[in-house]
């Protein structure tokens, strides 16, 4: 049986997810575009079709399993007929307290459970699961049985454009920043990095599928196919097939494995275009020394923090405070990322490195500079030379806190007094997923967490905790705040990094010009915005 169209919707506008006035717009737009109206809808919210199914248990009081909950119970698995597997999707699944449920994908298939219980004689509780997944889970199951001796018959006449096209639509619908193609011994497996984690792609391919898609990706993007035991770079645009969205710039990456090529796909800019400081969520303690810093007319302002972080997020917001039309702002990146108009930007390549750029642009009368990342000393010595007469330069470093990129500069050789005569500021940073707004809930903070979060005895704040629910498909969180942590230079602590001081005398010389991320993720905490456990597992040993 399959849930019709009708309650899926009815359950979507109950959680919040679907806007009912709405639907009439887009089922016009859907029979323009001759797609569903449920993948109109979907697309419209950008939520994939589990988070319908869970709206939908939801509203039933019915237990939803998400994808990795979906571990057959071998037992009950043994005894059902491979027969009713392939004809049904059905998966039993032992609970942690040890009740057996048997996950469908339609709360009324009565039917389904009755046979279930006859075939195995046991007794089940209904639980939820997008189809999908359910079908995901009954072949895994039967391929290591060695009983889906069907599946490289079907896979032959994949069609690898479609299967490719299908995995880019849930990285939109999910808000993916990155898409994991990794083979293993059964297959391809796919993930999705959603809000910094990896989630599982509700369909696991095949051998044959795997490569047809890796196939496909390498011709988009540029790569040699015939090539398989060497690491390659590229890159693509690529735009969904029948959707009206805007295509999405692609860095594609790939690498040989035991098992075969394994390809990592980079989705550039999403959800950041056009971002400003000020929705960053930079506490206006460390916003307002930072857009003084970028306005000033020399010195070099830095930003660190490890990949994936959001400091190019960063540095482009601080573009966009400038203004380009009475500037001359040149930027040299590996690679570009987000196109700013007015701003020349310079891709690195094997002609063009961050060193050379900086020498040349040093030669088109420059007013600001971004330099993408400092790598060597070269680049680092002549970024901080350019600051020194007279330009403004932005940058990026790898480094776990703001006082630690003194030490890394000066590790790479660069003279301590060329550091302290330059450096405006540091900003580190670090990317926490924020509580889902829809399902978050509010718990009374201990004595010890209360001490950890300098609340005072008599404050009856609650902090907050993730639960789950549709909007968020179960995760308790729904996007990400920044968390960050600056340090500003000032004639006094010049001197100390001119002088050669050691990481803990230059902490203790900054004072209060020196903000931690514990700081700002404590901030965050007693506001609402993430939970205890995302900022310690982030900053675990960052200092107050």
């Amino acid at each position: 049986m399959a849930v019709t169209e009708s309650a899926l919707i009815n359950a979507g506008v109950q959680a919040g997810l679907i806007d009912a006035a709405g639907i009439p717009q887009l089922k016009l737009q859907a029979r323009r575009e001759r797609i569903g109206l449920l993948e109109a809808i979907m697309r419209a919210g950008r939520f994939p079709e589990a988070a319908l199914y869970q709206a939908l248990a939801d509203l039933r009081g019915i237990r939803f399993l998400l994808p990795r909950d979906l571990v057959p119970d071998p037992v009950a698995m043994d005894k059902l007929p491979k027969n009713i597997l392939q004809r049904r999707a059905m998966v039993p699944v032992r609970h942690i307290d040890e009740q057996l449920l048997l996950a469908l994908a339609d709360p009324d298939d009565t039917l389904g459970l009755e046979t279930a219980q006859r075939a195995t004689g046991l007794r089940f509780e209904l639980a939820l699961a997008a189809p999908e997944a359910l079908r995901a889970s009954v072949r895994r199951w039967l391929k290591t049985q060695q009983q889906d001796n069907d599946t490289e018959a079907v896979v032959a006449e994949t069609d690898a454009t479609g299967l490719f096209d299908d995995v880019m639509k849930d990285a939109f619908l999910r808000r993916a920043t990155d898409v994991h193609l990794e083979p293993d011994k059964q297959g391809m497996r796919v993930r999705l990095r959603v809000d910094g984690h990896l989630q599982e792609y509700h369909k696991p391919l095949s051998h044959t599928e795997g490569e047809a898609v890796i196939t496909r990706v390498k011709v988009l993007s540029g790569l040699d196919i015939a090539e398989q035991r060497t690491a390659q770079d590229g890159g693509m645009t690529y735009q969904i097939r029948q959707w009206d969205v805007a295509a999405t710039d692609i860095r594609v990456a790939s690498v040989p494995t035991r098992w075969g090529e394994r390809i990592t796909l980079r989705l550039l800019g999403q959800d950041t275009t056009g971002l400003g400081l000020g929705r960053l969520g930079m506490p206006d303690f460390i916003l307002e020394p930072f857009r003084a810093a970028v306005n000033r007319p020399h010195g070099i302002v830095l930003v660190t923090g490890p990949t994936g972080s959001g400091k190019s997020t960063t540095l482009y917001a601080a573009l966009r405070e400038l203004d380009a039309d009475q500037l001359n702002i040149l930027t040299v990146e590996d690679p570009v990322e987000q196109i700013i108009p007015g701003i020349s930007q310079v891709q690195v390549s094997n002609k063009v490195d961050f060193a050379q750029a900086l020498r040349s642009f040093l030669r088109h009368d420059p007013d600001v500079i971004l330099v993408g990342e400092i790598r060597d000393l070269e680049t680092a010595e002549t970024a901080l030379k350019a600051a020194m007469t007279g330009h403004l330069v932005l940058s990026t470093l790898h480094t776990n806190d703001a006082i630690s990129a003194v030490t890394r500069l000066a590790d790479i050789g660069v003279p301590h007094y060329l550091i302290g005569s330059t450096l405006s500021g540091v900003m580190a940073q670090r990317l926490v997923r924020r509580l889902c707004p829809h399902c978050r809930e509010a718990q009374m903070p201990d004595q010890a967490l209360r001490q950890r979060l300098g609340l005072s005895e008599n404050n009856d704040v609650p902090i907050f905790v993730p639960h789950g629910c549709p909007v968020c498909l179960g995760t308790g969180y729904l996007g990400r705040v920044g968390l960050f942590e600056s340090l500003w230079v000032d004639r006094a602590l010049g001197e100390r990094i001119a002088a050669g001081a050691r990481e803990d005398e230059l902490r203790a010389e900054a004072g209060e010009r020196y903000h931690t991320l514990w700081q700002d993720g404590r901030q965050k905490i007693v506001a609402g915005l993430t939970s205890v456990a995302e900022v310690e597992h982030l900053i675990m040993g960052t200092e107050d």
